[in-house]
C-alpha cells in the first residue's frame, strides 16, 4: 500500500474528541476523553457532535488518549461524576491534534475505504507516559467507583453499547499494545466485546494484548500496516 505521511493525512480527516473531568466520589479529578472521532473532511461537519449519534464506518480500541487534548487552549472540560445522570448518548465534540498512533489508524482507513473511524480506548485517562498512566489506574482500582475511567466497566454500558455500533458490523480492529499491565483491563474489555467480530496483529507476549499500530521504526509501522490489511483481508 502507498504509505500516506501526516502531511497528506492531515488534507483528508479531522479529528474530533470529546474531553471531559471526572470528579470521583473523592472529590479527586482526573483528565479524560471519552471518544476520538476520525472524519473524511469531505463529510459535512457543521456540528461535529452529530458524529458521536452516528453509526461510524468501523471502530477502533487502544490503550488510552495519551497526551490528546483540544486544539482550543480555552476550551473547559465538561465535569463528569458516574453514574452518569444524562440518559443522552449525544457528547460535545471537539476539534483536537492527531498523533502518529492515529496516522497509523488513518492510513488502514484510506486503504480500506472507511471515512469514519471511532476511537475507543481501554482507559480514558489522559496521560503520555504508559508507566504513569497504568500506576494512576492501579491506584484508582483501589478506591471505591475508581474503574470507571474504562469505558468496559458495567457502570457504562449503556455507553458503550452505543459507542460499539458501527455500519456493517466490520470488525472492531484491537491494537493497545503489549504491556503486560494492561492485561486487567484488556481482559475487562474482552469481556465486553463477546461474540464480537475483531481484527488485530498478534501479540507474542500475552494473548490478550497486541502489536501495538506505531513502534518507533518505520519499517516496523510498514509491517503493522501490512499485517493488519491481511488480517482484515482473512
Amino acid at each position: 500500500m502507498e504509505f500516506l505521511y501526516a502531511a497528506e493525512l492531515k488534507k483528508r480527516f479531522s479529528c474530533y474528541g470529546h474531553f471531559y473531568e471526572w470528579v470521583l466520589m473523592t472529590g479527586e479529578r482526573a483528565k479524560c476523553r471519552s471518544v476520538l472521532e476520525m472524519v473524511d473532511r469531505s463529510i459535512l461537519q457543521e456540528n461535529p457532535s452529530d458524529l458521536s449519534e452516528r453509526e461510524p464506518d468501523v471502530v477502533v480500541i487502544m490503550m488510552n488518549p495519551g497526551s490528546s487534548h483540544p486544539k482550543d487552549i480555552y476550551h473547559i472540560d465538561a465535569e463528569i461524576e458516574y453514574p452518569h445522570s444524562s440518559d443522552s448518548m449525544r457528547k460535545e465534540l471537539v476539534l483536537t491534534q492527531p498523533d502518529n498512533t492515529q496516522y497509523q489508524v488513518m492510513r488502514v482507513g484510506v486503504a480500506k475505504g472507511w471515512r469514519h473511524i471511532r476511537v475507543l480506548n481501554l482507559s480514558d485517562l489522559r496521560d503520555p507516559k504508559s508507566g504513569n498512566f497504568l500506576q494512576q489506574a492501579e491506584a484508582l482500582a483501589g478506591i471505591m467507583g475508581g474503574h470507571v475511567h474504562s469505558l468496559f466497566s458495567k457502570e457504562r454500558t449503556a455507553e458503550c453499547s452505543h459507542s460499539l455500533r458501527r455500519k456493517g458490523n466490520t470488525p472492531i480492529l484491537l491494537g493497545w499494545g503489549q504491556i503486560l499491565g494492561l492485561v486487567p483491563l484488556a481482559e475487562q474489555c474482552m469481556q465486553r466485546i463477546e461474540g464480537e467480530s475483531t481484527c488485530t496483529v498478534p501479540s507474542g507476549v500475552h494473548p490478550l494484548l497486541n502489536a501495538h499500530p506505531s513502534p518507533m521504526l518505520q519499517s516496523k509501522k510498514l509491517l503493522w500496516l501490512d499485517n493488519m490489511l491481511q488480517a482484515l483481508e482473512d
